[in-house]
């Protein structure tokens, strides 16, 4: 049994609700508490009232282009808006007068559209903070193998109403013999879709078929890279050798390598202090790559790809997801569209490359 905690699949954080015994899409919405609407509105500055300008204020405050509340005078602020929820007059965010609002409901409407209506099987839902971001995970029919161990593949749809992000469209395989291990099996950014807030932002949701289409494609073309990957020895040094190339700088191997070059990078592996020093790694990074290196040894599912490129790369994937210091929004962030999503997807190039 592995040391490290199971935290669960990437979505499984603070503020998600398990769904699982959905059926409809209105039932997932009721109980992730996502039934609500969000509109646009024009801004209004508020600024405090001066004495010395009273007479000017007080005659815009008649013809209606300013009000007054307290020691507060208030003005329309043009061309400038924010997003509210209509149900308790929330704002959310700051967003431009070309920004178009994409309802809750669609992200169910693209998932009935692409899976079939109340065919899909819900996984997690939820919001964060007043409802700015709202997220919604669901399991497809089709599943795909390595060497035996199944991998069940999911659709994730994540947007924002607070102006910070587009719409995001996500394809992940996960294994099942540790549900918490994201593994973004795709090579390159079309393992997921964006959509900006544009006017025709809704319209191209109703493409959800094609997008389906997309996500299909790529679990062949996953599952065949999955298998060739774990056809390929790859032996412990070669295995600190890649995880070290996936984490340092090219300057900070370089030095590693110049100060020893037989046995640098394992001696960095075993944090050899003097090593550290001279060459200059950071803490945090050497914990990194030690934690990635033991997840390696003896992550969840581990055993049967050690000594493969395959479990190789499973050692930055279950990094990420199970022992990096990141939660709630921030862990589903950088798993989804930041940092660790830019890892995993460099860790099938550089494999590769390798």
């Amino acid at each position: 049994m592995s040391r490290y905690k199971i935290i669960g699949a990437p979505w499984n954080i603070p503020g998600a609700k398990n769904v699982e015994d959905c059926v409809t899409s209105e039932e997932v919405m009721i109980k992730a508490k996502l039934n609500y609407t969000v509109d646009k509105c024009e801004l209004v500055a508020k600024m405090p009232f001066k004495e010395e300008n009273a007479d000017s204020i007080l005659d815009e405050v008649n013809e209606g282009k300013a009000f007054l509340n307290g020691t507060n005078v208030f003005r329309n602020c043009p061309n400038t808006y924010a997003t509210y929820r209509t149900d308790v007059n929330i704002p959310l965010g700051n967003v431009k007068s070309k920004y178009e609002v994409v309802q809750n409901i669609s992200a169910f409407n693209f998932f009935d559209g692409a899976i079939g209506k109340d065919k899909a099987i819900w996984q997690t839902a939820g919001y964060f903070g007043n409802g700015e971001r709202i997220f919604v995970s669901a399991k497809l029919p089709d599943n795909i193998t390595v060497k035996g161990d199944k991998i069940e593949n999911y659709l994730v749809f994540a947007n924002s109403h607070d102006g910070t992000s587009g719409v995001n469209i996500l394809f992940t395989p996960i294994r099942v013999i540790c549900q918490n291990t994201l593994n973004a099996a795709i090579r390159n950014a079309e393992s997921f879709i964006r959509f900006r807030h544009t006017a025709s932002v809704n319209s191209k949701l109703l493409s959800a078929a094609e997008i389906l289409g997309i996500s299909q494609q790529k679990a062949i073309v996953a599952e065949q890279m999955f298998n060739a990957m774990a056809d390929v020895k790859f032996d412990d040094k070669s295995t600190m050798e890649y995880i070290a190339s996936i984490y340092l700088t090219d300057a900070e191997f370089e030095r590693v390598k110049s100060i020893d070059e037989k046995s640098g990078i394992n001696r960095l592996f075993t944090r050899s202090g003097q090593l550290i020093q001279d060459a200059q790694i950071s803490t945090r990074k050497v914990n990194m790559l030690y934690d990635t290196f033991n997840y390696y040894i003896d992550g969840p599912g581990q055993a049967e790809f050690r000594g493969t490129a395959y479990g190789a790369y499973n050692s930055i994937t279950g990094y990420y997801s199970n022992i990096a210091n990141l939660q709630g929004d921030k862990r589903l962030d950088s798993l989804l569209y930041g940092n660790a999503a830019k890892v995993t997807q460099n860790a099938v190039e550089a494999l590769f490359e390798y």
